[in-house]
């Protein structure tokens, strides 16, 4: 129990008159008076206060958030007891949980449930765990306040971005998907199997042009083809040191697991088979290519726990370790970082090496840092270094780029943001140009 503002200054006016019994000791009787009352009066309202049980809190959110989104969590309160009362509420998220949450101030309505909503942005995956509840509850008479802790400990694991899956499945249904960065038109496919007509479109291949039908309705029409199925797509992740380096606060490997898990949504739609291998020094996950959203959720659940590690990635060692597990022809989107053609000469080697067996795309994220620096105006000495060095790290990493598109490697490369999108449209490419 705590005394409140309003006690203390109700003691310290009880004790005034205490500076004038020497005038008179009807002023020492009067101070006793008064402190017995408020003695009295503070008791009282302390008693008056609920018990524990006649507060019923809970805690609701998703038992698995995403990764670098808003993820809402709730609050329920209520108060069964037969008055109101002011209370302060007060949660314990991760503490490695950036959140919008502050401690509430509110009226409690007897046997009135109220929410209260906040978010937190997770921003490493992994398993953590949200702390107790706390309320202060201040009496009827403002007298006393209780600070009352509600053991409310729970566990949540933090994966990579889900909820871009969902808003995939959305945006699709509703045609959209030009809004997030991905061509719906390519969603059709192009295989080898004859589908349907529709109207041409400005990136239509004039080889799919029907001249037969565009004779009939006078106007271009093309021919849309059947997607091609059972395919090959295996995630190569790279989880060395290279991969630890943060953009905005997440690290490079975190926006490279969004990517490649919205990418195994996407090819499970198409009906193909998906597989995965993360390595670093060594190779830490493999499984197999495998069909449907299930393997989709065993990629999610290898994913979810998955950190980058202080090793220099040996992709020799992991080349020839699927090597002599998966011959089939896939495509191999590998996710890693290039830094330049002399730090990145065995990944680039080793990822060249797979053509002409298997069709091969480096996935690397662009650090838009670097960038706004390199384009920065220079107004100091120590601006114009920076820039330098933020010219020549570009310069590198475009020829490590050119080093891997010469020699048959399909590159993307992009802000973080864009990143998901644009790998998404690169495997639409892919099976539209019956590349694999």
């Amino acid at each position: 129990m705590n005394f409140t503002r309003r006690w203390f200054l109700l003691f310290i006016l009880g004790g005034a008159p205490l500076l004038f019994t020497g005038q008179a000791m009807g002023f020492l009787t009067l101070t006793l008076v008064w402190e017995g009352a408020l003695l009295i009066a503070t008791l009282a309202d302390y008693l008056l206060l609920p018990s524990p049980s006649q507060m019923e809190i809970a805690r609701e959110y998703e038992p698995q958030m995403s990764l670098g989104t808003e993820n809402p969590v709730r609050i329920q309160i209520r108060s069964n007891s037969a008055m109101d009362w002011q209370v302060s509420l007060l949660d314990e998220p991760p503490d490695i949980f950036p959140h919008d949450f502050a401690p509430v101030d509110l009226t409690l309505v007897s046997q009135v449930r109220q929410t209260i909503t906040y978010h937190v942005i997770p921003r490493v995956r992994g398993d953590y765990t949200f702390g107790d509840i706390w309320i202060k509850i201040t009496g009827r008479l403002g007298l006393v306040r209780a600070i009352r802790r509600y053991p409310s400990a729970s566990p949540v694991k933090v994966y990579p971005n889900i909820l871009e899956m969902a808003k995939f499945t959305l945006m699709a249904r509703r045609g959209r998907l030009q809004q997030v960065g991905i061509r719906a038109a390519r969603l059709a496919g192009a295989g080898r199997e004859f589908e349907s007509l529709r109207e041409y479109q400005p990136d239509d291949e004039y080889r799919r042009i029907d001249w037969k039908a565009t004779a009939r309705r006078g106007k271009l029409i093309s021919r849309q083809y059947e997607v091609e199925r059972s395919q090959n797509v295996i995630l190569v992740l790279d989880v060395g040191r290279t991969m630890m380096a943060e953009i905005d606060g997440i690290a490079k490997m975190d926006h490279a697991v969004n990517a490649a898990l919205l990418l195994a949504y996407v090819a499970s739609l198409t009906d193909d088979r998906i597989g995965l291998l993360v390595f670093a020094d060594t190779v830490q996950t493999w499984l197999p290519p495998m069909k449907g959203r299930a393997q989709v959720y065993r990629i999610l659940d290898a994913l979810y726990n998955a950190k980058a590690r202080r090793a220099e990635a040996d992709y020799r060692g992991a080349m020839a370790y699927l090597a002599m597990r998966w011959r089939r022809r896939s495509l191999m989107v590998c996710f890693t970082d290039l830094w330049d053609p002399e730090s990145s000469r065995q990944a680039i080697s080793e990822m060249a090496s797979l053509q002409p067996r298997h069709l091969v795309a480096c996935v690397t994220l662009m650090d838009t840092k670097v960038q706004r620096c390199a384009e920065a105006a220079v107004e100091t000495p120590s601006d114009a270094y920076e820039q330098a060095v933020a010219l020549q790290m570009l310069e590198e990493r475009s020829r490590a780029v050119y080093e891997l598109q010469r020699r048959g490697v399909l590159v993307v490369d992009t802000p973080e943001e864009k990143l998901s999108a644009a790998l998404v449209n690169r495997y639409l490419e892919v099976k539209e140009k019956m590349l694999l």
